[in-house]
């Protein structure tokens, strides 16, 4: 049962920040990772990412989430873009590589496998890189992103 009142405990809570997140766009064969997202009754699509922890670059930080939550390493990580939200009481920033794949093949692992039931559901996979403009994709303009700057090249 989730508590809606208390905040999710992570086990990294002591290191993480909250404010900062880093993904990575990982292409391989002309397919893109994502992670398949089933919550709230809705489906939806993001790439492998999340919050760094004190001590670490954003890059690492990308590298870092994509092998934890999908086991698939990456490297050659080069910035793609950065967006700062300034919405709440304090900014959140946000950095997207593009990475080259290394090796593996996208497994559920990490903290997204013990949380994943079917009111919060994760897959990991590769999708044609031509499908991202027909899916929900979040954040929208990560999609826009893609469709313009891997697609439309």
């Amino acid at each position: 049962m989730v508590n809606y009142l208390m905040p999710e405990f992570r086990k990294d809570q002591s290191i993480r920040n909250d404010h900062i997140q880093s993904r990575a766009i990982v292409i391989r064969n002309g397919k893109i990772l994502v992670m398949f997202r089933r919550k709230n009754k809705e489906e939806y699509y993001v790439i492998p990412g999340g919050h760094m922890r004190d001590g670490e670059t954003p890059e690492e930080t990308a590298t870092r989430e994509v092998e934890e939550e999908t086991t698939v390493k990456i490297n050659t990580l080069k910035p793609a873009y950065e967006i700062t939200d300034y919405a709440g009481k304090r900014p959140n920033k946000e950095y997207y590589f593009t990475a080259e794949w290394q090796e593996g093949e996208p497994i559920l692992s990490g903290e997204e496998s013990g949380r994943s039931d079917e009111s919060n559901f994760f897959l990991p996979m590769w999708i044609p890189l031509t499908d991202v403009p027909k899916l929900l994709l979040y954040p929208l303009h990560l999609k826009e992103w893609i469709s313009t700057n891997l697609i439309n090249v």
